[in-house]
């Protein structure tokens, strides 16, 4: 294997992220940015994008046995409690999928969440992101949670 030139390598990537850049939708790069605020738990940064009207909802936790209440919730102070309320460290999501309808944008993969006390959990998971005008009209998730594995600590 050749060594890469530094300098052909950042022309590549730079010209990569461009062409990104210049494909992504505006829906997919609020969708993006609503996940990265997200993953990372940094609720002022996801404030910014919910509104009053914002829906978080997850339909595959309705009538859960021993889950407690569903997630199901509108406006951003009720958002940001109940997500905040699962004692998150990080949620890192991995996905073999990302595509868009128009307004929304499909996710399909997994989520490693990371709890506060150090258990670790890898999610398979569906999210599909709806949004209007750089705000969060809807996350709307379908975890599967009995197909939840434990990460053991390496």
């Amino acid at each position: 294997m050749k060594p890469i030139n530094a300098a052909a390598f950042f022309c590549v990537v730079t010209l990569a992220g461009n062409a990104y850049a210049q494909n992504v939708t505006p829906a997919r790069q609020t969708a993006d940015a609503w996940l990265a605020a997200y993953q990372a738990q940094d609720f002022n940064a996801a404030r910014a994008f919910l509104t009053e009207t914002s829906i978080f909802i997850d339909p595959a936790s309705f009538g859960r046995e021993g889950f407690g209440e569903p997630i199901n919730w509108t406006g951003a102070d009720t958002i940001i409690a109940g997500i905040s309320s699962w004692g998150l460290d990080e949620a890192e999501y991995t996905f073999e999928r990302v595509y868009e309808s128009p307004g929304r944008v499909i996710y399909d993969g997994s989520v490693l969440v990371t709890y506060q006390n150090g258990a670790q959990f890898n999610y398979p998971i569906i999210s599909i992101v709806t949004v209007e005008n750089g705000h969060l009209i809807e996350h709307r998730d379908y975890t599967d949670f009995d197909g939840a594995t434990r990460v053991d600590a390496q």
